[in-house]
């Protein structure tokens, strides 16, 4: 089996699906994802001190692992979050899956 990068990130609702697009697009655009999908979700998470329950935005990225540190770096200067949460992990995938992923990010 081969592998490649799962990056997950929250944004705020309250970005618009322009906004998301245009995010999703740099990342591509950059070569630091080879696929972003979007979607909206509601997380219930403790902060400073409240339990808090609202809606948000998740970006599930897909890229390799020679990519995965310039991606969050990214992630972490643009992000509106105080905390951000930005979670990878190493996934097992199709040899020809993670070749078009490593194609994608420009390996």
């Amino acid at each position: 089996m081969a592998s490649i990068v799962v990056v997950s990130t929250t944004l705020p609702i309250e970005w618009t699906l322009q906004q998301i697009t245009e995010l999703k697009t740099n990342l591509i655009s950059q070569q630091l994802a080879a696929c972003v999908q979007s979607t909206k979700i509601n997380s219930t998470y403790s902060w400073q001190g409240e339990i808090v329950s609202e809606d948000e935005w998740r970006l599930t990225i897909k890229t390799s692992q020679n990519r995965q540190e310039s991606l969050i770096s990214t992630l972490v200067e643009s992000h509106p979050y105080d905390v951000p949460q930005i979670v990878h992990r190493l996934e097992e995938t199709s040899p020809e899956y993670s070749d078009w992923v490593k194609q994608q990010v420009g390996e």
